[in-house]
């Protein structure tokens, strides 16, 4: 265990922001020969750091990096402010590697080739500016960051600096949503007039999210940012054109202030007899020991009340997208439902392309498309499910990132700075047309500029 164990959240962002000057880092910068290119820069393993020691880190880029990915790739390091916790995710990833309670330390001592960035949604930025000023490529959780003056810091440091940053958009990498790109990009319905785009996420879902900081718009940039920036992300690749002005509403109907009662978390609550929310998270041995048994450290709570005053992200969401190929998108997130997943239809001048997912009835399969060519009868389009999350996407994901860097990518699945700045911009502009009540413009909230056909790299 590392000297300092009492190094303390703000004195960990306040490094890394501070580190945009590269005054505060004493380490060397580590250049690579290949920067821009996606390739390791040795013939050996690539070298992998983790920081952010939660579900998501412990497990996709912690335990599963171990169990599948041992022949490709070396975890050097893993990160995480709590102490605790990070004793736990160092038994449960199992890598055998030295940890850290200070990145700036943890990247210094293990020069790793690429860092994963699993942190809070608002640590995000100084996680991956602190990378790419050390010279690593950075692999970063959606979304990118929570606001438009983080993601321009963002987009200035990969100016700067030649290392690739990549965010897991997973929602690219199903097989049914790749036959659909596939589709769109070889014209069989022509140009995109409009989309209908229709989401839908479950109790137990929106639940979780209101339990943790993601209820909190500071933290999380409220779910127009955290949650949406995967389906405005599918949107701008399904399109492949940028967003240029929004106009949303929003609510908050169901938890924070509505609620009828609260308590400080799920497991002392008083009325949990006649909260339909609760939920013990010591009946979860793999959650306690991760969150409950390590909350003395840092104050950091997993079951939060649903209704606790500082609520204030919203469980209801529409919007109007109007994109630079003059195609309209209408948008809708509703939470807190009996329903998880989602309708969408591209509507083109020379046909139509429809599909759901999720819901009943819905194949355990395969999945369907519907269509139809302009003046012509329709056709069913069946794509079989693959293994893996996300619908089989995360596993082709994560071999491009950590087992294949150079696999061809035909359908340009792999996501870099302006595409999670973009999608970030998406979510931005609508929370802020909800709160003014008017269209807000994309263009003017970082130096990025809309374009009718997306480009290559930072424009």
């Amino acid at each position: 265990m590392p000297e300092n164990n009492t190094f303390t959240r703000k004195q960990f962002i306040g490094t890394a922001g501070a580190a945009l000057g590269g005054s505060l880092l004493t380490g060397p910068v580590f250049s690579k020969t290949n920067a821009k290119s996606g390739k390791k820069n040795r013939n050996d393993k690539m070298r992998v750091a983790v920081v952010g020691m939660g579900v998501r880190g412990v497990a996709m880029y912690g335990r599963d990096l171990v169990r599948h990915y041992a022949d490709h790739v070396e975890i050097v390091g893993i990160c995480d402010t709590n102490p605790g916790r990070l004793e736990y995710a160092s038994e449960f990833v199992g890598a055998g590697c030295p940890i850290f309670t200070r990145l700036d330390e943890m990247l210094e001592k293990t020069s790793p080739d690429r860092l994963v960035v699993t942190t809070w949604d608002w640590e995000h930025h100084s996680c991956v500016i602190m990378g790419l000023e050390h010279g690593v490529d950075v692999v970063c959780e959606k979304p990118l960051t929570i606001d438009e003056e983080k993601c321009q810091m963002i987009i200035d440091a990969d100016k700067k600096y030649p290392n690739n940053v990549y965010v897991t958009f997973n929602y690219r990498y199903p097989p049914h949503r790749a036959r659909i790109k596939e589709l769109l990009m070889d014209g069989a319905i022509g140009d995109i007039r409009s989309v209908d785009f229709h989401w839908n996420i479950h109790h137990g879902h929106q639940v979780a999210y209101m339990q943790r900081w993601h209820g909190e718009s500071q933290r999380g940039g409220t779910l127009w940012v955290h949650k949406n920036t995967h389906h405005f992300d599918m949107l701008n690749w399904f399109l492949d054109s940028d967003p240029v002005e929004v106009y949303a509403h929003d609510a908050l109907e169901i938890f924070g202030s509505n609620g009828p009662f609260r308590s400080t978390n799920c497991r002392r609550c008083p009325h949990s007899d006649k909260c339909s929310y609760h939920w013990d998270i010591n009946a979860n041995e793999h959650l306690r020991r991760m969150y409950a048994d390590n909350e003395h450290y840092d104050g950091y709570i997993r079951d939060n009340c649903v209704f606790r005053h500082n609520i204030d992200s919203h469980d209801k969401h529409s919007a109007l997208i109007k994109y630079a190929n003059n195609a309209f998108v209408n948008y809708s997130l509703t939470s807190d439902t009996d329903h998880s997943g989602y309708w969408i239809a591209f509507n083109g001048t020379k046909g139509r392309i429809e599909g759901r997912e999720g819901g009943w009835p819905s194949s355990r399969e395969h999945q369907e498309w519907v269509y139809q060519p302009l003046g012509k009868d329709p056709e069913i389009i069946r794509v079989p499910f693959t293994s893996g999350g996300h619908w089989g996407g995360d596993p082709i994901l994560m071999d491009k990132l950590f087992k294949d860097p150079d696999m061809p990518d035909p359908l340009h699945q792999s996501a870099g700075t302006r595409d999670g700045v973009m999608s970030v911009l998406t979510g931005v502009a609508a929370r802020k047309s909800a709160r003014l009540g008017r269209p807000v413009k994309i263009e003017g909230l970082t130096s990025l500029k809309p374009h009718a056909k997306r480009p290559e790299g930072l424009v």
